[in-house]
């Protein structure tokens, strides 16, 4: 059965969870992270593109620090038999502090603007030992890194002086993640010369799977519902190559589609043009396709009935299920 987590991150003024070792000592969370917030003080103005973007990270480093957070508990308390995940247990203590250093940067902005922040809500993750949270933990890193990269290209044309900070949190999720791929999958930890870049919607979308409804005490940030799209490859399953078939699965209910109707799986993959390729309906909310050439890393699988779309925004407003993260080796 999977833990039902609730979780105040902040300053764990309220924190569900019992504070690992190191941090009932004298250590406080920046000293864990390596730094604190950066202490040049909030930029002059912000617009309204910015205080979204702050809002978002906010709302998505509250779930990774929640995530991070139970799941260092049970690597300490339940998994770490004979010591053996020692060395996994320190990293992802720093991970965790990291990314609340990351939210109260968020929130520190968002303040100072008299704009709206938001609490955790509570969570439930799918993982029942140490490899199946370090699959997740992956896949979690690689949706916030894709939503970064996003919200980067969308300040450098609003909030240019704001670039900086986004940028530098990219390096060190991306050093997360290289981390999580290779000690959960056992797969190279720097597959691709690019990552891969998501809509704001996507991420959201992604991270509200893992959110117990009607738990967000302080609401969430606005956006569309996509429902959700999954890729029948196993539980935290690597895909080796390309070219090979592949299922996903929807919710039919949610997902109207015409006897005969074309539907395409569009495949976000690091900086290149979308590859569209047919969905066939094998079953009621199940469609099959085939992983295209050249893919690696992440990618990204929406499911649409349109193959025209200039960019990732373009993308998730044609998506009518999705998007599913594949993990390509």
């Amino acid at each position: 059965m999977y833990a039902r987590v609730a979780a105040t991150i902040g300053l764990f003024a309220a924190s569900a969870f019992s504070l690992p070792a190191q941090q009932k000592r004298d250590l406080s969370i920046a000293d864990i992270a390596g730094g604190d917030v950066p202490n040049g003080g909030p930029p002059a103005s912000i617009s309204d593109t910015a205080v979204a973007f702050f809002q978002g990270v906010n709302f998505l480093e509250n779930l990774e620090s929640a995530f991070f957070a139970h799941g260092l508990r049970n690597l300490t308390e339940l998994w770490n038999h004979n010591n053996a995940l020692n060395e996994v247990i320190e990293v992802v203590r720093k991970v965790q502090a990291q990314e609340v250093i990351h939210t109260q940067t968020a929130t520190t902005i968002l303040k100072h603007f008299n704009k709206q922040t938001f609490e955790p809500c509570e969570y439930v993750f799918p993982v029942e030992n140490a490899k199946e949270f370090l699959s997740l933990a992956n896949t979690i890193t690689s949706v916030g890194i894709g939503a970064v990269i996003n919200g980067a290209a969308t300040l450098a044309m609003s909030d240019p002086g704001l670039v900086q900070g986004p940028a530098s949190i990219i390096g060190t999720e991306a050093r997360h993640d290289a981390f999580f791929r290779l000690a959960a999958l056992g797969a190279v930890p720097n597959p691709a010369p690019f990552d891969t870049r998501i809509s704001a919607p996507f991420a959201l979308n992604l991270a509200s799977e893992f959110i117990v409804p009607g738990s967000c005490k302080t609401g969430m940030p606005s956006f569309p519902i996509i429902p959700p799209l999954r890729a029948e490859v196993g539980k935290h399953v690597l895909v080796t190559g390309t070219g090979k078939d592949i299922e996903f699965s929807f919710e039919a209910a949610k997902v109207k589609i015409k006897e005969g109707e074309a539907l395409w799986i569009g495949w976000v993959n690091q900086n290149n043009k979308f590859v569209f390729t047919k969905a066939e309906v094998v079953g009621d909310g199940k469609v099959k396709t085939t992983i295209p050439e050249k893919l690696s890393s992440v990618a990204f699988a929406a499911l649409t009935k349109s193959k025209e779309a200039a960019d990732v925004n373009a993308l998730t407003k044609i998506t009518i299920a999705g998007p599913a993260p594949v993990q390509i080796s």
